[in-house]
């Protein structure tokens, strides 16, 4: 019996929410029995061609960013490497060269980018990028609405996607921790955290700042994150919040804070930010718009207005026996949901169309061996 070989084939950005998706796949791969060297990747920001296919672009056959590589070439290279499940990984990574081969495709959405460009238009600082980006969502919407009904392995990262596209839902997955120490004073009462240049997290601390001031309420706040804009300095000065950049890991943020905050207003698909609380087991007041990439029943506590984001924050820091109880059910629900245990038999049911058990894989004559 030969071992699983799989090929995710990504836009090869260095993005950080690309790379936690492809660590999803990796650790999904590994504990179906694949080796290090039997999950490869095919980056596709380094085969570029000339545009083409305005007509598949017409028909929501594909998105703009796929028309600058070869369906053919990547094709060709796939046939090479001969892996039995190949992994699309966003509509960027589709062509149709790349289904009806020799190996299982998924085409994994992660989220919807119709979603995410339309964000980026609203935020974005002048009327030709703000039409760029508008013209990215309708292409990116019209694409996914097709691909509700031409692809039946479709998944996404995000919940809320995964329902409204009729996807299948295998979220960003975490490694096991160890349950949380209780009883140990903290520097901070509160961290929020993450990429502090992206306009998602400057408009949620904007919006955080707009209630009564941390400071009054007692509240130590954490702001931690890479490249901090010039509003997110100014926010933390104003509002004398302690910034930390480029913090050491997630691990140190545990350390650092009693609760987590993710007042977040425009989200797209699966926030990371929430789960990577949850696996540590730090209690969190969030809003409806973080928990819109995870399943019903995700303990947190949830605020709708900068005001009452502020008190709940104050009101579980007081506490203490609600505040453990929080955190002792956010990190079992994590460890129930969204480690790797839980969805090895989902990524079985694609690969076996419809069959959630350990497949029997058949050894490819061209590798040898049985």
């Amino acid at each position: 019996m030969s071992a699983l070989r799989a090929v995710v084939v990504r836009p090869g950005r260095a993005a950080f929410g690309e790379i936690r998706r492809t660590q999803t796949w990796i650790r999904l791969f590994r504990a179906a029995g694949a080796e290090a060297s039997d999950v490869k990747f095919l980056n596709l920001k380094s085969i570029r061609v000339r545009p083409t296919d305005a007509v598949r672009l017409r028909k929501a056959e594909i998105v703009p960013e796929a028309m600058v590589w070869s369906g053919a070439r990547v094709r060709q290279e796939l046939e090479e490497l001969k892996p039995d499940v190949v992994i699309m990984q966003t509509a960027r990574s589709y062509r149709r060269e790349l289904l009806d081969g020799p190996w299982v495709s998924i085409l994994d959405l992660v989220d919807r980018l119709s979603v995410s460009y339309r964000q980026r238009a609203a935020f974005a600082s002048g009327r030709a990028k703000r039409s760029l980006l508008s013209g990215l969502a309708t292409a990116h919407e019209r694409f996914e609405l097709e691909a509700r009904v031409r692809f039946p392995n479709l998944v996404t990262a995000g919940w809320g996607d995964a329902a409204a596209l009729h996807a299948t839902w295998i979220p960003n997955l975490l490694d096991p921790t160890q349950r949380p120490e209780r009883g140990r004073e903290k520097p901070y009462d509160a961290v929020f955290f993450g990429s502090l240049g992206y306009a998602p997290n400057v408009e949620a601390l904007r919006w955080l700042a707009e209630g009564e001031p941390t400071a009054r309420a007692g509240l130590r706040v954490l702001v931690a994150g890479h490249a901090p804009a010039e509003e997110v300095r100014n926010l933390c000065e104003s509002r004398g919040w302690d910034l930390v950049e480029d913090y050491p890991s997630n691990d140190w943020l545990a350390e650092q804070a009693t609760i987590s905050l993710a007042p977040l207003q425009s989200t797209a698909g699966i926030q990371n930010k929430v789960l990577e609380a949850a696996i540590l087991g730090i209690p969190q007041v969030v809003t409806p718009s973080a928990l819109a990439g995870v399943s019903e029943g995700f303990p947190a506590v949830v605020a709708e207005t900068p005001a009452e984001f502020v008190a709940q924050a104050r009101r579980l820091i007081d506490d203490v026996s609600g505040r453990d109880q929080l955190a002792d059910n956010a990190w079992s629900y994590a460890h129930a949901n969204y480690t790797v245990d839980r969805w090895l038999p989902m990524l079985y049911t694609l690969i076996n169309h419809g069959d959630s058990v350990a497949p029997t894989w058949v050894t490819h004559p061209e590798r040898g061996g049985s």
